[in-house]
């Protein structure tokens, strides 16, 4: 059998985000290609306003991202694919009220509802620490100092807000720059996965960190250890910005999912989750 069968990819993108490439049509074709059950649409959140402009769409262009979302549920209806309506918001310290008045008008105005929302942390002290550009940067920091900033954003996004899925929780490791106490970092992570599974937050499993230097999924093993003891529910995402993508090294998250204890994944359908075997593939 199909080792994808049936899973759900969670985290993609659309072209308005200005860095991602393909139609929405390419995206669930490559889902159905692959034999997901489900594609969740979650691009970035177009608030607060200015807020990392050149990659997420303009506030004007979210009716247009909402109704590609509805569109293209209903081409996947045709050919057995579920399409999922999400977002992906970011953790903007003293601006979060700004992001609050944006979902509420998002979903006040005849929109539908979210399925699920996906929390990020992006940027820590101004510094997008995750840009390519911005690589060089990390040498005027240091990698502790980005770490630390990085782990005290999280947990207060983890206390302050409330979301569905917590996506790729140790991003900083995307170029391979690693705090030079690990143990130190993974009890500084065990109290936000505690909190974060008391919330009832999910953590995402995000392949993409197959395809960039870290070379490892998001989080570690011994992060989704952490999160399996905590008691977390999981996700997959792909973190797709190309069609390609879509699905892209579910096979790998599924058998370190199952590795750490898991037997199954998570979807949401207007925040209600329900749960996806991973023993019947």
């Amino acid at each position: 059998m199909n080792p994808l069968f049936g899973l759900a990819d969670l985290h993609t993108h659309t072209a308005l985000c200005r860095h991602a490439s393909g139609t929405p049509e390419e995206y669930l074709a490559e889902a159905k290609r692959k034999g997901l059950a489900c594609l969740g649409v979650s691009d970035h959140f177009p608030a607060p306003a200015g807020y990392d402009a050149d990659f997420r769409m303009k506030k004007e262009e979210f009716r247009q991202y909402s109704e590609l979302v509805s569109h293209l549920k209903g081409k996947g209806r045709k050919i057995g694919v579920e399409v999922l309506y999400g977002a992906e918001f970011d953790y903007v310290p003293g601006r979060m009220d700004e992001v609050h008045q944006a979902l509420e008008e998002a979903q006040s105005h005849g929109l539908p509802k979210f399925d699920y929302l996906i929390g990020s942390v992006h940027y820590v002290h101004g510094f997008a620490y995750d840009d390519p550009d911005k690589v060089a940067e990390w040498q005027q920091y240091g990698a502790d100092q980005i770490w630390e900033w990085y782990l005290d954003d999280l947990y207060k996004f983890v206390k302050t807000e409330q979301f569905h899925i917590l996506a790729h929780p140790d991003l900083p490791k995307k170029f391979g720059f690693r705090h030079s106490n690990p143990a130190y970092i993974l009890e500084r992570y065990r109290a936000i996965l505690r909190l974060a599974s008391k919330k009832r937050i999910c953590l995402e499993l995000n392949t993409c960190g197959l395809r960039v230097p870290a070379s490892e999924i998001y989080p570690s093993p011994d992060l989704l250890q952490i999160a399996f003891e905590s008691a977390m529910q999981i996700t997959f995402g792909s973190d797709a910005h190309k069609p390609e993508y879509v699905g892209a090294d579910f096979d790998a998250a599924a058998s370190l999912a199952m590795s750490c204890g898991w037997n199954d994944v998570i979807v949401f359908h207007e925040g209600v989750p329900s749960m996806i075997s991973l023993r019947r593939r």
